[in-house]
């Protein structure tokens, strides 16, 4: 693999090591240092790959590969599966390489030093010395890996009794995976290991509510702290509650113990950057904006670096009707990262804004809104951006069309090629619709009903459909002949190949612009506090994917806090994304921003590929 090729795709800990040219991975039961020149490492071919784990008997969507290095067959898992679904801590690193992490270790033992291998859609991290040391068995059953781990017990949960500075601290026999996931009412440790049948009699007794006279409906507070624990198959579940604007966070406290913090404390998500690939960091930290505190997820990379590439992704493709789940789509198509890209009609699942791939347009701008173009050559721009086109007929008349490929409906003449899909179903009563082939009217089939009739988009034309201004209706009769002209505003985005659109722009020049009412966004949308994501363009070129989650004690950032706080992280020119609940931030694949459960469907795209293998 050529690992200086990277491309781009549009679908966000703490080391001061210095690493020397020969790669150091981690020890071996007689922990001597084992030392492996770093060329060997790079030129070493996968010989086994797999996205299943088979762990104690359950079935994971694990990425995990073996290589050869020497005599020996090496045992990589995806760096982002340790850390989401594992229980390995990964902190930062200097050189993507190596990968400094943390496994039940001692509190004055170092960080154990991985050996890092790149895939075309994950990086690998070298387990097989952890894994034998910590007594882990595998095997292979086709392309699924089969991991077992040595029988765990819990010998101890203990909890604490106050929800808004909440702890749980769980003691094992031996270390062993587990995985902490949150929904906004509810978080979950789950544990591969067993607890006796009279420790979980003891610690599913209730407690009492906080303060038996307040009311749970005026203060979240005073809820009855409802903790259940469960074990079964090997495996045990702490499940705890979450008041609002809390955040639950892990730390491994010793080789048998580990710490669940609930509250918003800063420290639930240390800051850490890690080199992942040549030109692309990951990056996680909390940005102080006024008396709050936002944890930003963001990957930045270097668009100037040969190699690199951006493509909108569409979740279900190549059809332009249809959402899907990034983190289901994603692992699909051969990328490294991605994140969610521009709005769409969430009742029908069809695109509202532009999208442009490879020179062509897929759907066209809406509404004076905000959009991103780029070229292979690293060039970015951003501006509000606007499609006019025109029928000209053989008769002489003009008609405007109105969009292309959108699920925007308004009165007039709207445009739908094969890129939409094979087929159109009206989506508004009465509309009219024109078949044109080969430049010319040759169909002319009216849409009484919503959904009505599906009627073929030949490939070698489109269809015109006619909403409402029904005096236009005899405008085109069969047989006319069409050309159709297109104006696009700014006209130095026609030149680009890739454009995606969403909005509102938030930085120009380092200058906050946002007009969200010269975007025609709502008043409620300029003001609520959401989650959200953005992209962006710093002073050195670099181009930046931001998610950004609720606030410290409460809820995520507003379109303003939103401008101010890309800004104050250093972008030069930066648009905002669709946010809520469909901020999604994949790389590796896993969402590194939040738990996968708790994110919506999207219908397109911005990631991230790297070349090769």
């Amino acid at each position: 693999m050529n690992y200086q090729k990277l491309a781009l795709i549009p679908i966000a800990l703490f080391s001061t090591l210095v690493f020397a040219p020969r790669i150091v991975y981690a020890a071996p039961a007689n922990n001597r240092i084992v030392q492996q020149p770093a060329s060997d490492l790079t030129s070493s071919k996968f010989v086994n790959r797999g996205t299943e784990i088979f762990l104690n008997g359950k079935t994971l969507n694990i990425p995990w590969a073996q290589w050869q290095v020497g005599n020996t067959t090496r045992l990589g898992i995806s760096d982002t599966a340790l850390d989401r679904q594992l229980g390995v801590v990964l902190f930062s690193n200097s050189n993507y390489r190596t990968q400094p992490i943390d496994w039940y270790r001692s509190a004055n033992s170092t960080p154990v030093i991985t050996n890092a291998k790149l895939s075309s859609q994950y990086r690998y991290l070298d387990i097989t010395d952890l894994a034998r040391k910590s007594g882990w068995q595998w095997q292979l059953t086709g392309n699924k890996l089969q991991l077992n781990t040595p029988a765990t017990r819990v010998t101890n949960v203990v909890r604490d009794t106050t929800p808004k500075n909440g702890k749980i601290t769980v003691t094992l026999d031996r270390h062993t995976p587990w995985k902490l996931s949150q929904t906004p009412t509810e978080g979950y440790l789950t544990i591969e290991a067993t607890a006796d049948p009279a420790l979980l009699t003891q610690l599913n007794a209730p407690l009492p509510t906080l303060d038996p006279n307040l009311d749970p409906d005026d203060d979240p507070t005073a809820q009855k702290l409802e903790y259940k624990i469960t074990s079964s198959k090997n495996q045990t579940i702490v499940q705890f509650p979450i008041v609002k604007g809390q955040r639950a966070g892990a730390k491994l406290l010793s080789p048998t113990s580990l710490e669940i913090r609930i509250n918003s404390n800063l420290a639930n998500i240390p800051d850490r950057e890690i080199n992942w690939a040549p030109g692309l960091k990951w990056k996680q930290k909390w940005v102080k904006l006024g008396i709050h505190n936002f944890p930003v997820s963001y990957l930045e990379i270097d668009s100037r670096q040969k190699g690199i590439k951006f493509r909108p992704m569409l979740a279900v493709e190549p059809s332009l009707v249809g959402t899907n789940h990034l983190i289901k789509f994603a692992p699909t198509t051969p990328i490294v990262a991605a994140i969610n890209g521009g709005y769409f009609n969430r009742n029908n699942r069809m695109p509202l804004g532009a999208l442009k791939r490879d020179g062509k347009w897929l759907s066209s701008p809406i509404l004076n809104r905000g959009a991103i173009c780029w070229n292979d050559k690293g060039k970015i721009q951003i501006a509000r951006l606007q499609m006019q086109e025109t029928l000209n007929t053989s008769t002489g008349d003009r008609i405007p069309v109105l969009a292309l490929n959108s699920a925007h409906i308004q009165a007039g003449f709207s445009r739908y090629t094969t890129e939409w899909s094979s087929t159109y179903t009206p989506m508004q009563a009465n509309e009219l619709i024109f078949t044109v082939q080969q430049d010319k009217v040759t169909q002319i089939t009216p849409g009484n009903a919503i959904g009505s009739v599906n009627i073929t988009i030949p490939p070698n034309g489109y269809l015109l459909t006619l909403r409402g201004q029904i005096e236009l209706s005899g405008s085109l009769p069969i047989g006319t002949n069409l050309t159709l002209q297109q104006q696009i505003t700014p006209p130095e985005f026609d030149k680009y190949a890739q454009i995606l659109a969403a909005g509102p722009w938030l930085v120009r020049s380092s200058q906050i612009v946002l007009d969200a009412k010269g975007e025609n966004f709502g008043v409620n949308f300029s003001k609520e506090a959401a989650v959200r994501s953005a992209i962006g363009t710093n002073n050195t070129g670099n181009t930046l994917i931001f998610a950004v989650h609720n606030r410290a004690g409460g809820k995520g950032p507003t379109l303003g806090e939103m401008a101010q706080l890309v800004q104050q992280m250093g972008v030069v020119d930066a648009l905002n994304l669709d946010g809520g609940s469909s901020t999604s931030l994949y790389l590796g694949g896993q969402l590194v921003d939040r738990a996968s459960a708790t994110a919506a469907r999207v219908h397109n795209a911005i990631g991230i590929s790297i070349e090769g293998d």
